[in-house]
């Protein structure tokens, strides 16, 4: 591997003032730096960026960790992020938990003992105290889709108990009164704020809470499938479901499918996210779409604020308005 001595060599220079010339540390005339970059195109040399993130305390890179990279909500948002740190001239360095605590937990001491000069995490929930200790110790971070409450962090996040509220008032505005739902993680903020969504709109109706019409099926597709399935052999089954994220509403549209049902005639679906797959379903889904593009630009603009400008006491919540979609999967139950 070149060195930076044969760059100086090359170039004709010291190797301070390649050093210079990299590092931007000292003025170096314009005909010097040609030379310099000419030698390191010629050999193809490549600085030392663990070296230089030592001497500068930076590395210009930003950990992002999310709970499911297969889903597309986190593939969207993940290219957002990384479109607006790029801008800034950092790099990501992604993780994904699996919805799992413990890998999590390996991820978060991995960026830390890595020096990203940032965090944005979509949090599985359970480690609070090591996120609480990444902010105490001088990362910048920004929690992304998902709150934990008394976190010293800013946030981005939908408003997801609206977001549940709308879809399900929907429901029962064209006369759906048996409407279950296929619910996420509980102890993650977006499964609780959703849940909480689906029974404010249950009561504000004046529909009494039914147990059996509740399932909870972890983010998880092919939970959703088993819990769907279940839910729909049942004696009394519902008339219209709703399902809160988009890998659960691929499984209980295949649980459906595999039931011999049909959408909307024997049941109406609402799931919550939006995808290029559900505008081409048949019939398409109605959807609750989140601002995926403005959720990771968001957080991404505010890590680097912090990351900029230094620590900021008061942390900021960022909370944006999802949209309902109507399409073709819902219609008044026969």
């Amino acid at each position: 591997m070149p060195t930076i001595t044969d760059v100086a060599r090359k170039a004709g220079v010291s190797t301070s003032t390649v050093s210079h010339v990299i590092n931007e540390t000292r003025y170096v005339s314009d005909e010097v730096k040609q030379r310099v970059h000419a030698a390191m195109k010629d050999l193809n040399y490549q600085p030392n960026v663990i070296a230089r993130s030592l001497r500068t305390r930076e590395t210009q890179t930003v950990g992002v960790v999310v709970s499911d990279i297969t889903n597309p909500f986190f593939t969207s948002i993940v290219r957002a992020i990384e479109d607006e740190v790029l801008k800034q001239g950092y790099n990501i360095i992604l993780c994904d938990t699996d919805e799992k605590p413990e890998r999590e937990q390996v991820y978060l001491r991995l960026l830390m003992g890595r020096r990203v000069d940032g965090l944005i995490v979509a949090p599985s929930s359970g480690n609070a105290d090591l996120l609480q200790l990444a902010i105490e110790s001088g990362y910048p971070t920004v929690l992304l889709d998902r709150s934990i409450p008394g976190l010293d962090a800013d946030v981005v996040l939908s408003d997801n108990e609206g977001g549940a509220f709308d879809a399900v008032s929907y429901l029962v505005g064209i006369g759906h009164r048996r409407i279950g739902i296929i619910a996420g993680r509980l102890e993650v903020s977006t499964g609780a704020d959703r849940m909480a969504g689906y029974v404010r709109a249950i009561k504000a109706h004046g529909i009494p809470v039914d147990e059996s019409l509740i399932e909870v099926a972890q983010f998880k597709r092919e939970i959703a499938y088993e819990k769907t399935r279940e839910m729909l052999a049942r004696s009394e089954p519902p008339t219209a479901l709703f399902v809160c994220n988009n890998a659960m509403t691929a499984g209980a549209m295949a649980a459906i499918k595999a039931a011999g049902k049909k959408v909307p005639k024997d049941i109406s679906v609402v799931g919550f996210d939006d995808s290029e797959w559900a505008a081409l379903m048949d019939p398409p889904l109605t959807v609750v779409a989140q601002p995926i593009v403005e959720l990771g630009t968001r957080a991404a603009q505010l890590l680097m604020r912090r990351i900029s400008g230094g620590r900021v006491k008061t942390p900021r919540a960022i909370v944006l308005k999802p949209e309902l979609i109507v399409r073709g999967s819902c219609a008044s139950p026969r």
